[in-house]
């Protein structure tokens, strides 16, 4: 026991209030001494600025209790929490402002579609992964997430009882909707300050106090409550019990999915439709941030830490009205310290989440038994060569701008490679591979411009640079495995998005405009030649990739991955490992954003959005997560969507879909998929020429496949059983290779069953 705890009170409610004060005089210190404010008024914050900071913060609560409220029950971080309350928020939004209809009806039709995008949610993609890996589950939140931010919007615009005359709704998310509410002419101060409060603000406080109050009345006195509080404490022991564990879980849906829309609806009620749109960051962060200080438990806590952010937030965007952006920068911080000051959970449930987690499935070569048939050799080598031939002739059959997306693709699939590394190696989930391409980006583009450096020299330093902040971003996962870290790096992600490229901070590093390269005799600035520098440099690192997945450091990674503990028995440290993985991983997407920002002669936010780096993971785990190629052809897929349907709504909405149907056929991707059909061609083959495979045969029953391992042609002459002696041919226990009635029989019986012939032929001989 540490001794600040030694002075609290032993009694939780005693503990909880002096938190409380503690709290509260910290808020006061900070608002009103620490800060400077603005605008001559003198030192310290306007109440007015504490109570709008008060405001937000009561709704940023009802997201953060949603986001715990899941993890609680299904041990997973619900990325889509505000995605799924945007879509009750489409619908109340345009409710008001293009049907005219009363809040009375709009905002409960809006809570209850909400509610319902929840449920079914639930029903569709939960229930299908309920007993699966944890990772498996929060991919499709984050999934549904980026599903829900393209149809919220064009979903909800093509209700038939909407007006087809979509030019009104541009302005939906800028303009505020105060003058659509009750009482639009009323509205008050609080002390002198001049911003002005009114019925949306008022009408925001007391439904999140009612909601609040509603859900600690269910846990605490209903019977479904303190059955979902049995389910969160351990789910197996629940159904044991007779607690019906599937009606709970779309209960719990339900309500989170109410939390949210409530949330969000409110949000942009108060402020504008805008922030309240798809995954809508400026409420997911702050909300993520406060659910983490609750270490993902205490709904209490995550309320209070919701509010005291959101008012620490306010008053130093009034005390730092330039300074903004660094908000981002604090709220990654929050996530980063409150990760690494917890305590590893003793929980049987939470050991479970991380002995459970992986979903990574291993690519597997052509099995040797089988790489000298013709028909196969034949085939590896046609596809190599169409892969080469599609690789080189693709720019001279094509346009410049298809020749660029060539390059674009190239080097996503580069930045995607690195999330083999982190995510299918080591186990760790990052959101955040952008922001190291970003910094890898921004620093190999100064490095060029301003110092001078050549390409050679200054790509790999940009990389490096990546590579040592990504190090210092994995510092968490020291202490927290898993699904955290997505929450750390989906907040670095955004700090980085918001700050790198401001002026104010890093003009002195910005580059204006970035050239090309000119190697030898080779000059980079023609977009075909661009091209197969890209190209090349995806090559390089495959080839790098694999060789370190064969050495000691890739076979560390795998089995920290697959069980720590046992790593750390055999003397190896765990720690150094995860760190490398981090480590090597930035450094990979560095080079990514390194060669984009020459690819693209410059850098700018709008080429590295947080956005791309949720695009990454998901088009990463569409194609496999531990697959080279699979990330291949997720990049492929996605920048093709992305360039010739940008604005097409059933093409966008496939994006996410495909990957959400893809994790439900097959966890390990389209690779997998590919590698199943691959395996059902190769066994055909070993049938055929009776060769024994058993890597393709090891999940099949022995005694179907007794059956099924028949000649269905003459056997090679040196290869297969007919390779083998008479007398060898049946050495192995097995019932694989049966013959006949007699079957095949262990050496030690062959041999017993030999000694008794010749016992019996001897007597014979004597008898006569």
């Amino acid at each position: 026991m540490n001794p600040a705890s030694r002075l609290l009170p032993t009694n939780p409610r005693g503990r909880a209030a002096v938190w409380s004060v503690l709290v509260f005089i910290g808020l006061a210190v900070y608002t009103q001494l620490v800060l400077p404010g603005a605008g001559g008024g003198g030192r310290g914050t306007p109440m007015a600025i504490v109570f709008s900071g008060l405001v937000v913060g009561a709704l940023n609560a009802l997201t953060a209790a949603g986001i715990v409220l899941i993890y609680r029950t299904h041990r997973v971080i619900n990325f889509a929490q505000t995605a799924v309350g945007a879509s009750g928020g489409q619908l109340t939004f345009q409710l008001l402002q293009l049907k005219h209809a009363p809040l009375w009806l709009a905002f409960p039709l809006g809570v209850l579609f909400a509610a319902g995008i929840g449920l079914v949610f639930e029903l569709v993609v939960v229930k299908r992964f309920f007993n699966s890996a944890r990772l498996t589950l929060t991919v499709a939140t984050i999934a549904i997430g980026d599903l829900l931010q393209v149809l919220s919007a064009q979903g909800v615009n093509h209700f038939p009882f909407f007006p087809r005359d979509r030019s009104v709704q541009a302005e939906l998310g800028l303009n505020s909707l105060r003058n659509l509410l009750p009482f639009s002419g009323w509205s008050f101060r609080i002390g002198h300050f001049s911003l002005k409060f009114g019925f949306a603000d008022v009408f925001a406080l007391e439904v999140t106090i009612v909601a609040l109050l509603l859900l600690a009345a269910f846990f605490r006195f209903t019977r479904s409550g303190v059955a979902v509080r049995a389910m969160a404490e351990n789910s197996e022991r629940a159904t044991l019990l007779g607690i019906s564990v599937g009606k709970l879980s779309s209960m719990v849906w339900i309500i989170a999915g109410a939390l949210g829309g409530v949330g969000v609806i409110l949000t942009g009620l108060v402020i504008t439709p805008g922030t309240a749109a798809g995954f809508a960051p400026a409420v997911l962060l702050p909300a993520l941030a406060a659910a983490v200080i609750a270490r993902m438990r205490s709904l209490p806590i995550a309320v209070a830490a919701a509010v005291a952010i959101s008012i620490v937030s306010s008053a130093t965007a009034f005390s730092l009205r330039n300074d903004v952006p660094l908000i981002q920068v604090g709220l990654f911080l929050v996530i980063a310290v409150g990760l690494l000051l917890q305590r590893r959970s003793d929980r049987r449930s939470e050991r479970g989440v991380v002995t459970n987690w992986q979903a990574v499935e291993e690519e597997r070569a052509v099995p040797k038994e089988l790489r000298a048939i013709p028909s196969v050799r034949y085939t590896r080598w046609t596809v190599y060569a169409l892969a080469l031939l599609l690789l080189f002739g693709y720019p001279f059959v094509f346009s410049t701008g298809l020749t660029v997306l060539g390059a674009v693709i190239a080097i996503n699939a580069i930045v995607g490679v690195s999330l083999v590394v982190l995510t299918g190696w080591a186990g760790q989930v990052s959101l955040g591979q952008f922001g190291f391409a970003s910094v890898g980006a921004v620093v190999a583009g100064a490095l060029s411009t301003r110092v001078g450096l050549p390409f050679l020299l200054a790509v790999p330093l940009g990389a490096v640079a990546a590579g040592a902040l990504a190090l210092v971003v994995g510092i968490p996962a020291l202490r927290i495995r898993g699904l955290f870290l997505a929450v750390v790096t989906f907040a670095f992600a955004i700090a980085v998005s918001v700050t790198l490229f401001q002026t104010r901070y890093f003009g002195w590093l910005l580059p204006q405009q970035v050239k090309r390269p000119q190697l030898f005799f080779l000059n980079f600035e023609e977009d075909r030649s661009m091209y197969f520098l890209c190209i090349a440099a995806l090559v390089l690192t495959v080839v790098a990739v694999t060789n370190l997945r064969r050495s000691r450091f890739g076979r560390i990674l795998i089995a920290a991955r697959e069980n720590e503990a046992n790593l750390q028995s055999f003397g190896v440290s765990a720690v150094r490992a995860k760190l490398s993985a981090f480590a090597v991983s930035g450094l990979i997407a560095g080079l990514g954003g390194a060669l984009l920002a020459f690819e693209l002669r410059g850098v700018s936010v709008q080429s590295f959005p947080p956005e791309r780096s949720v695009e990454v993971f998901l088009f990463v785990v569409l194609g496999g997560v531990t697959s080279m190629g699979g990330v291949a052809l997720g990049a492929i897929y996605y920048a093709l969507v992305s360039y010739f349907f940008p604005t097409n709504f059933v093409f966008q909405s496939l994006r996410p879909f495909l990957t959400i149907f893809v994790l439900w056929i097959s966890p390990g991707g389209l690779v997998a998929l590919i590698n199943r059909v691959r395996d059902a061609a190769l066994r055909i083959i070993a049938q055929r020429r009776q060769i024994i495979v058993p890597s393709l045969f090891a999940d099949f029953d022995a005694t179907v496949l007794e059956k099924q391992l028949i000649p269905l042609s003459e056997p090679l002459d040196a290869a297969g059983l007919a390779a083998l002696d008479a007398d060898e041919r049946y050495v192995i226990a097995s019932e694989l290779y049966a013959q006949g009635e007699q079957g095949a029989q262990p050496r030690a019986n062959r041999e017993e069953g030999t000694a008794l012939q010749a016992a019996a032929a001897a007597t014979r001989e004597g008898g006569s």
